[in-house]
């Protein structure tokens, strides 16, 4: 049987075997150089989820989807650099949800190991009364949610990741390849859905 695209794309937007095949060899070095990094940046982003995949594995999984048709297919309204974007984040978020959790280390991947407990990134300018302990399990929860409100918007969703993987602003940037308006914009948007969400945590205790 014909291997037919996702009905999600229009046929002819579907883009041929020949086409991806011409569009991966004329990749730019610019754009390999972004590739690249977006993939470091999930990998790192995985932590033990990761399963020792390194970021060589993740653009192979997307390149190998990419070219069967019956995994993945590449909707030519998009660049192709984009749709390898698109291809990695969904790949490693997949990876992750099929990470048993139980097999983690007691240290989350939000908590830094061999200092001082603390939730790093989103909540750091964020005071609480709470000790420590009882703080990092409601931090966990709270970007939990942070996560659900943001499902439709993948660059917030990047940023967190970013910082889970403690990057800097600059390396987050250069990994998503966005400017520096974009990443504020989404430095400000998390910060306040965080903001609303410990506003309500503090309520419910009170």
């Amino acid at each position: 049987m014909e291997n037919k695209p996702s009905r999600r794309v229009p046929v002819e937007n579907a883009a041929t075997q020949v086409e991806i095949e011409t569009a991966i060899q004329s990749l730019s070095s610019a754009d390999n150089i972004r590739l690249q990094n977006f993939a470091r940046f999930r990998i790192r982003g995985l932590g033990r989820a990761s399963k020792g995949r390194d970021w060589q594995d993740l653009i192979r999984q997307a390149l190998t989807d990419t070219l069967d048709p019956k995994h993945r297919c590449w909707n030519k309204s998009v660049t192709f650099v984009r749709h390898m974007l698109g291809a990695m984040r969904s790949i490693s978020t997949a990876w992750k949800e099929a990470f048993d959790p139980d097999e983690a280390s007691l240290e989350c991947d939000l908590i830094q190991s061999g200092q001082e407990v603390r939730v790093v990134s989103i909540f750091d300018d964020i005071p609480s009364t709470r000790p420590d302990g009882e703080r990092v399990m409601v931090a966990r929860q709270e970007i939990a949610e942070i996560e659900k409100h943001f499902a439709q918007n993948s660059i917030e969703l990047d940023v967190i990741s970013g910082w889970r993987a403690e990057m800097t602003g600059p390396e987050i940037k250069e990994a998503l390849g966005i400017s520096q308006k974009e990443y504020e914009t989404a430095v400000r948007q998390i910060r306040r859905t965080a903001d609303k969400h410990q506003r309500k945590s503090e309520r419910s205790v009170r």
